[in-house]
């Protein structure tokens, strides 16, 4: 798969333009791994983890594809903010992360990665939500581009990185989506009865 169009099937899918973090990641080379077990965090502390885990994993659940967490997204994720992040984006998600646990602890009483799997993605619908609300906001302000990635919500953020990690595997690339490893003709329009039904791989 062409790098770049991953990141424009990412902004697609996302609504707004990729992270510079997750261009340069995927520009680079680095994907999503299958998880490993033993997996230790270099970005994310042992208490955010288990929470951005499960966060994507609502996001891209197992179904009959492998999910994020079978895929290693969530250790894609942590790569990605531990070594092309720069140290102001890192501590912005971080401490907006931080906050929106902490909230979420005192009004349910236990930590996000604790709660039952409705509440937590009832949680979690409700984050995206007011996220984006708050990025159509900053459409109207006239920012620099420098101030509209300042202001961009955190929730977007991680939202960006999961699913362009997720899209970026070589499983999802080439199971899921319809691969040709050999570039030939431009083809503008193909019957998705003649991919099996599945949407061409970027």
């Amino acid at each position: 798969m062409d790098r770049r169009d991953v990141l424009k099937y990412t902004a697609y899918l996302t609504g707004y333009a990729v992270t510079a973090p997750l261009t340069s990641a995927i520009l680079s080379g680095c994907k999503s791994e299958p998880a490993a077990p033993d997996f230790v965090p270099s970005f994310f502390t042992a208490e955010e983890y288990p929470a951005v885990r499960q966060m994507a994993e609502l996001m891209l659940p197992k179904t009959d594809t492998p999910g994020a967490g079978e895929l290693g997204i969530p250790q894609f994720v942590d790569k990605v903010l531990s070594t092309f992040t720069k140290p102001a984006d890192q501590e912005r998600l971080r401490n907006g992360l931080n906050t929106w646990l902490g909230s979420v602890a005192n009004e349910g009483g236990s930590p996000y990665a604790d709660l039952g799997a409705e509440d937590q993605l009832r949680i979690l619908n409700e984050l995206d939500a007011t996220s984006k609300a708050a990025a159509e906001e900053l459409e109207g302000l006239g920012l620099s581009k420098e101030e509209k990635k300042e202001r961009t919500p955190w929730g977007l953020n991680l939202k960006d990185l999961i699913i362009g990690g997720y899209f970026s595997s070589e499983y999802i690339g080439t199971e899921v989506l319809a691969y040709d490893p050999v570039p030939g003709a431009y083809l503008g329009c193909i019957p998705v009865s003649e991919t099996d039904g599945k949407n061409w791989s970027l």
